[in-house]
């Protein structure tokens, strides 16, 4: 019963560092390989944007590109005050630039959320840089 315990335990720890090294590597990732993934890019601006604070801290993004086009912006774990965070992910920030390449994107006038200014500066910052490391 312990051996059976410690092996489930072991499997989840590698499951689960394998998870993190994906996320906190901070890389484009290629192309995937599953037919339902083709032409997927994942960017992490973990490491592209270490130096871009908010309010509390860094605001890492995972941008997901498919055929070219972001479909989706998603905000990783980080220390800004949730409510006012809340508020910058239900923004036009992360909605405005899906659906269009890189490129069409980083021309987009992107404006702050009031009242969660730094945040919102940070979060912009990080999805151009992460905008610029695939439309190079």
């Amino acid at each position: 019963m312990k051996k059976s315990i410690a092996a489930v335990l072991i499997a989840l720890l590698v499951v689960g560092g394998v998870s993190w090294a994906y996320h906190a590597s901070g890389q484009r990732f290629g192309k995937a390989s599953s037919p339902q993934q083709k032409d997927t890019v994942f960017v992490n601006t973990t490491d592209l944007a270490k130096d871009v604070i908010g309010y509390e801290g860094t605001t890492p993004l995972l941008i997901k590109l498919v055929e070219g086009r972001i479909v989706s912006i998603e905000a990783l774990p980080n220390d800004e005050t949730p409510g006012f965070f809340r508020r910058v992910k239900n923004s036009a920030l992360f909605t405005a630039p899906l659906g269009k390449t890189a490129s069409e994107a980083l021309e987009l006038k992107l404006d702050a959320v009031s009242g969660a200014t730094f945040s919102s500066k940070a979060v912009i910052e990080n999805l151009r840089r992460g905008l610029r490391s695939v439309s190079e």
